[in-house]
């Protein structure tokens, strides 16, 4: 059951060595940590669950993506999904 509540954008990086070949980072717009999950696993991505450590951070802004390839290439975080790697909008 996702517990609605307010809207959150999360930024998930694997910042461990031992995770080449992992994407970025994903951005994912979740009613909360665990829905994020879920929208990754309902995707197949499963870097989340074979990472060495994962790194979520709620963001309040893009700005706070250090990385520019992923700010030019993500969509909307203002609507529930996953935003980066970004695919088609109305997946969430």
């Amino acid at each position: 059951m996702v517990t609605r509540g307010t809207l959150t954008p999360f930024w998930i990086t694997f910042p461990k060595e031992g995770d080449e070949g992992f994407p970025l980072g994903f951005v994912v717009t979740a009613w909360s940590e665990a829905d994020a999950w879920r929208l990754l696993d309902e995707r197949g991505y499963d870097q989340h669950r074979r990472a060495v450590l994962v790194d979520v951070k709620p963001i309040a802004s893009v700005d706070e993506i250090g990385d520019e390839h992923v700010r030019k290439h993500m969509g909307p975080i203002i609507v529930r999904g996953i935003w980066y790697p970004f695919t088609q909008v109305g997946t969430g």
